[in-house]
């Protein structure tokens, strides 16, 4: 655990997180601060650099760290088996059942100080985990998401100086290039995503709603933007033709969540102001989930309660509309860190997270409790999935993945109820 809370306070440049919290909620806390601290230090210092040409923008310095092909140095590995022996999963991605990413820690301890245990080793499969290579070598990356097949996005840092950059891979992360900027667009164009990131000529800047083209490397803000104080989280959530963003209501500091039908030409905004009251920090953004279908579900963490609302539409044809799920509350909410809450099966579902404490262990378990017809939620245990595992994501065309912290294993569903192993850490 001592790993963890050096990574944790290097990332962060904080004081280190409580001494028992899940692995990946506890890297993702500390990437979720180093992008708040990322995002100030870039806004005031226009530290996204946006390139008149679009050749790569290798970083200076760290050519091998942002560049190259498999070679001689870099490891390929057995079918099914995980290079780099002894190493663990930092942070697990998916564009679907084929097309996986990894990110691999490259010091598990340190002899001298100081330690960067946020630079991490790339590696990738494009046949379901039977074969993995490493993607480039080692970087320092504050996040990542995948776009699509081959398709990433990470925010990177430039060395020297505290320079962080948004930067797209085209081919699964073997090299990476800066974004041009580009005018404000009235919706996200096809084969765009939409992402939120500050924009450069403010100081300090909110995050915003931007559309970011992977292909030619363009981003453009949206010339409408949802009424609220977004949250952190770099990828905007899409599914069945809507966009879903959390935030928290400028004028209220209530949590709120807003929803595009129009690929963000417009929002529809729901503050809860009946949620719970939040610590004396402020309340956190909702944490989304949704399936296949027009429903979504936005899970609000109060200071000692968590609550469940639920989005529907009309057949599809109108507005929807968010309302309390009342059985969330018979699901234990004595523990409450933040971090992805749910996720929603290929059925429609909706499964919560309940952290238990293991006496045995430093790191955490988790329970799952899924939503019956009538809103109520029970106890349940997905066939295959072993209680360590944490988050639980969805890609666009509907395959689930998580992984195992502790046990090194990446595991992947087509439904999100029977699980097996896809890849195994040695």
């Amino acid at each position: 655990m001592t790993q963890l809370r050096d990574l944790f306070e290097e990332a962060a440049n904080s004081a280190p997180p409580p001494s028992r919290l899940v692995a990946d909620e506890l890297y993702a806390a500390g990437r979720r601060r180093r992008r708040r601290r990322t995002v100030a230090n870039y806004a005031a210092a226009v530290a996204l650099v946006m390139t008149a040409g679009t050749g790569i923008a290798a970083l200076a310095g760290h050519e091998r760290s942002v560049s190259g092909e498999v070679g001689v140095d870099q490891k390929q590995s057995s079918p099914g088996a995980l290079p780099h022996h002894g190493e663990r999963i930092q942070w697990s991605g998916a564009a679907d059942a084929r097309h996986l990413y990894l990110s691999m820690s490259t010091q598990l301890s340190c002899s001298k100080e100081p330690c960067a245990k946020s630079i991490v080793q790339l590696v990738a499969s494009d046949d379901g985990g039977r074969t993995w290579s490493d993607r480039g070598g080692p970087i320092n990356a504050a996040s990542f998401e995948v776009l699509g097949p081959g398709r990433l996005l990470a925010v990177l840092h430039d060395s020297p100086g505290p320079k962080w950059t948004l930067q797209t891979s085209t081919d699964g992360g073997r090299t990476w290039h800066r974004l041009d900027q580009a005018p404000p667009v009235a919706a996200v164009p096809t084969g765009s995503v939409a992402v939120c990131w500050p924009e450069s000529n403010k100081a300090p800047s909110p995050c915003r709603m931007h559309a970011l083209d992977p292909a030619t490397r363009r981003i453009a803000p949206l010339t409408s933007q949802p009424a609220l104080t977004l949250s952190d989280d770099l990828r905007i959530r899409e599914s069945a033709g809507r966009l879903w963003a959390s935030g928290v209501d400028p004028a209220t500091g209530r949590p709120g969540v807003a929803v595009s039908r129009d690929a963000g030409r417009s929002w529809s905004t729901q503050v809860f102001a009946d949620a719970p009251a939040c610590s004396r920090a402020g309340c956190p953004a909702p944490y989304l989930a949704a399936g296949n279908g027009p429903i979504g579900y936005a899970v609000v963490l109060g200071a000692q309660q968590r609550v469940v609302y639920r989005y529907e539409e009309n057949d599809g044809q109108g507005a929807g509309g968010w309302q309390r799920v009342p059985g969330a509350g018979s699901v234990p909410s004595d523990r409450l860190p933040g971090g992805v809450q749910s996720f929603v099966t290929a059925d429609g579902t909706h499964v919560l997270f309940q952290v238990v404490t293991q006496s045995d262990q430093d790191v955490d378990a988790h329970r799952w409790w899924r939503a019956g017809a009538d809103g109520t939620y029970e106890a349940v245990e997905p066939v295959g999935l072993p209680d360590t595992v944490n988050p639980i994501r969805r890609t666009s065309n509907g395959w689930f993945y998580t992984h195992s912290y502790l046990d090194k294993v990446v595991y992947g569903s087509t439904d999100g109820w029977h699980w097996s192993p896809v890849a195994r850490g040695s």
